[in-house]
C-alpha cells in the first residue's frame, strides 16, 4: 500500500471558516500539477494575491493549533535530517516551528510582502519561486510544503535520495490550496524514477503526509 494511514490522536474538527473547494488557488493548485499550465501570468497573479494578504496574515493564524499538524507529522512520521526548507512559507508560522527542531532552516515565499511580515528573524529568508528552486540538486534533507502548490519535479530534483518531503494541508481538504495525500504520492511517483509511499493522518482541523522514496535495497546501503 502506498500510504499508511496512522490512528488520530488530536481529535479531527471541522474548520468554521469557509472551504477553499470552490477558489481560485484550487483551480490554480490542480491545473500546475494536471494540466502544466504554471506560467509568468499565473506566478505573478498568486504573488500579488499574496502580497495584498500578507500584512493581517499571522492576526489569526498565528496560533498553536495550526501548527499541531506539523508537530504531529514530524513526530510521527519520523522525519529528520540536517538542512529543511519550508516551501511557500509566508509569514513563518510553521518556520518557527522547524528553527526549533532542524540546524539549517530556510524559509521560502513567491511573496516578498510575506517575507517582510515574516514572525521568523533568525533564519534565511528567500523570496523565490516554487517551479525554480534556489538550491542545487540532491541538497535537501527536508521538503515541509503547508498549503504550498505542488512542482513534482523540482522537489524531486533538490532532495536528497531518502529525503523527506512533508505535506501539510491546515484545513484538510476545505483547504484552498490542496491535493489529497494519494495524489501527491501518485504525482511524485509520475515524476519520479522510484514509486513514493507515506504515513499520513489527520490532527485537528488538518491533514499531513510525510512520503519518501521507495528506494531498492542496494541504493539504501550506497
Amino acid at each position: 500500500m502506498k500510504i499508511t494511514y496512522l490512528p488520530t490522536i488530536h481529535p479531527r474538527s471541522k474548520s468554521v471558516r469557509d472551504t477553499g473547494s470552490n477558489s481560485r488557488m484550487r483551480d490554480i493548485t490542480r491545473d500546475v500539477v494536471y494540466k502544466n499550465e504554471w506560467n509568468s501570468n499565473l506566478a505573478e497573479e498568486v504573488k500579488k494575491l499574496f502580497d495584498e494578504k500578507a500584512a493581517d496574515w499571522s492576526t489569526t493564524r498565528n496560533i498553536p493549533a495550526r501548527g499541531v499538524p506539523v508537530l504531529d507529522a514530524f513526530e510521527r512520521g519520523e522525519v529528520h535530517g540536517k538542512r529543511v526548507v519550508d516551501l511557500g512559507a509566508g509569514t513563518g508560522l510553521a518556520t518557527q516551528i522547524l528553527v526549533k527542531k532542524f540546524e539549517n532552516v530556510v524559509a521560502l515565499d513567491i511573496s516578498k510582502e510575506m517575507i517582510k511580515n515574516s514572525v521568523v528573524l533568525e533564519t534565511p529568508q528567500v523570496c523565490a519561486d516554487g517551479s525554480r528552486l534556489p538550491f542545487a540538486s540532491n541538497s535537501i534533507d527536508v521538503f515541509l510544503a503547508m498549503n504550498m502548490i505542488l512542482f513534482p519535479n523540482e522537489i524531486e530534483r533538490c532532495l536528497k535520495a531518502e529525503g523527506f518531503l512533508v505535506w501539510v494541508s491546515s484545513r484538510g481538504s476545505d483547504t484552498p490550496i490542496y491535493l489529497s495525500p494519494e495524489e501527491v504520492v501518485d504525482l511524485m511517483s509520475t515524476n519520479s524514477e522510484f514509486s513514493w509511499s507515506g504515513v499520513s493522518a489527520y490532527a485537528l482541523e488538518g491533514s499531513w503526509l510525510v512520503a519518501r522514496r521507495q528506494l531498492p535495497a542496494s541504493a539504501n546501503c550506497a
